[in-house]
């Protein structure tokens, strides 16, 4: 505490949006000493720990409550995987905590200053990715990358496969399903996936790509860098929706090759036409019969019942949607599933900075080898798993069929393997081949020992404008897919329909359907 003789000298205090002149008294809180102005030949006369301000008064703006304090106050949040930090969670925890009554752009900001601390800026991420692709080359013998730039530095293209999928590989069936999903973050983009099918019928992670957008550019280049990485196989066949930029790809780069079109997404498109469900499971039932002759059949009574979808469904030709026309075998593959579900493994990673996201995709392919090449150790089978079960299948239901005596044949026994009656892709001896290479992280960016012609190339982030609002999260889902969305009455509490439409409740809803009746 100080004490003065008073002064005459005017004195000119601040706090916050409230100014009182003429005080010869000052009596302030140490934390708004900051916030005082006083003329050059006035001194403090007297300092307490009171205000006299009220409380909405203090609360009006919490200048010093900045986005990057708070973010050191939900750090830890975003560390454990049990929360989900938002701006609502970030605004109640400040209030409760600490009396803080913050705007809900501030709490964003903070989220995404705290989200930097951990993971790093987008702009940081793009500047490292060089030296990143240069270590996970050495971490992963044999693995390929490669990256796109423009005149000025700034990210086009990125293709990577890890050595472990590349040799893998040629164990796989010679079926190859490709597709893109959105990214999430700051400056969006599209994530190229590549997929096939290992002996035990799982998902076999083959390559991946990053561009602006889906377009005949990007997949040209993706294409191109893919068959730098495995090259081309005998029988080869690829898989993906009606995209037009991937069909112009294939045929650009893997002439040689044939490329079927999945029958889900043929399918929704004939329930965008509003086509009757009678002639949707004639299209099912055509795509997936193994008969030329059943095909034609099915494809008649498409033709007797709606000639326009029949006419629709030959604009694409057959070769590339049904399995008894195909040229080659597609491995009981009509759709490209695999490749979906590797979208919805990624939903998270989609969301993070770039090298994050490759960090997030390589612990889950080293979780898989390991699993997988552990399972494959352990079974006693000559085939897989999978292949195991559906033989234990068709024997039970081949037990079921009728046997008719023999008289003018002689059976002869033989010892006969059901391993025999499967092709090699299906073997155990495959299958650990598969997955007999490993998958190595590339560390902490203090623990990588990059050339100096690499860390002098610095890639800046796509030429993106970032848009405003909030950022897309959820791809739209057309009409003709099932909702997932389940509608609960408030009155009734019964799930199919809501409160308007209810029919249940005694008290009526004046616009439901048992009011007007």
């Amino acid at each position: 505490m100080v004490e003065a003789q008073p002064l005459n000298e005017e004195v000119h205090q601040t706090f916050d949006s409230i100014q009182v002149e003429g005080q010869r008294i000052i009596e302030i809180d140490n934390e708004q000493a900051l916030g005082i102005q006083v003329l050059e030949s006035a001194p403090i006369v007297k300092l307490e720990k009171k205000h006299d301000c009220s409380v909405n008064t203090r609360k009006a703006d919490q200048r010093h409550a900045t986005s990057k304090l708070i973010s050191g106050y939900i750090i830890d949040n975003l560390r454990d995987p049990r929360f989900e930090v938002t701006p609502a969670f970030v605004m109640a925890e400040m209030q409760k905590l600490h009396g803080l009554d913050i705007g809900y752009h501030k709490a964003w900001r903070a989220i995404q200053h705290a989200s930097a601390l951990i993971r790093g800026s987008p702009e940081e991420n793009y500047g490292l990715l060089c030296s990143y692709l240069y270590m996970m080359t050495s971490k992963n013998p044999r693995t390929y990358t490669n990256i796109k730039i423009d005149d000025n530095n700034r990210f086009l293209y990125m293709f990577y496969a890890y050595g472990s999928s590349i040799a893998g590989w040629n164990h796989c069936r010679p079926v190859i399903a490709v597709d893109a999903t959105f990214l999430k973050s700051k400056y969006r983009g599209v994530l190229m996936i590549s997929v096939s099918k290992d002996a035990n019928n799982q998902i076999f992670p083959l390559a991946f790509g990053i561009a602006e957008s889906e377009n005949n550019n990007s997949y040209e280049w993706y294409f191109s860098q893919l068959r730098n990485a495995i090259g081309s196989r005998e029988n080869l066949i690829f898989l993906s929706d009606r995209h037009q930029a991937i069909a112009n790809g294939i045929v650009k780069v893997y002439p040689e090759s044939h490329h079927g079109i999945c029958i889900y997404h043929l399918e929704q498109n004939l329930k965008r036409r509003k086509v009757k469900s009678e002639v949707i499971k004639l299209f099912q039932s055509a795509a997936r019969v193994y008969k030329r002759k059943e095909f034609d059949i099915y494809m008649s009574d498409i033709a007797n019942v709606d000639k326009k979808t029949y006419d629709y469904l030959m604009e694409e030709p057959p070769e590339r949607w049904a399995r008894s026309c195909s040229p080659r075998r597609r491995y009981d593959m009509l759709t490209t599933n695999i490749v979906e579900s590797m979208n919805s493994v990624l939903l998270e990673a989609r969301e993070l900075p770039i090298l994050r996201m490759m960090d997030l995709i390589q612990v889950k392919l080293q979780h898989w080898f390991y699993e997988r090449r552990k399972k494959a150790e352990g079974t006693f089978y000559d085939v897989s798993c999978w292949v195991e079960e559906e033989l234990k299948k068709r024997i039970d239901l081949a037990f079921t069929l009728n046997v008719f005596p023999v008289d003018s044949w002689s059976i002869e026994k033989r010892n006969i393997k059901k391993s025999d009656f499967c092709s090699h892709w299906y073997l155990k001896e495959s299958w650990l081949k598969t997955y007999e290479r490993q998958i190595h992280p590339v560390g902490h960016t203090d623990s990588w020992i990059v050339p100096e012609s690499v860390k002098s190339q610095i890639v800046k982030p796509p030429d993106f404008k970032v848009p405003p609002g909030r950022r897309q999260k959820n791809r739209h889902i057309p009409a003709t897919e099932p909702s997932k969305i389940t509608f609960k009455c408030g009155r009734c509490r019964r799930i199919g329909h809501n409160r308007t439409t209810c029919i249940y409740s005694p008290a009526l809803h004046p616009f439901s359907r048992k009011h007007r009746e």
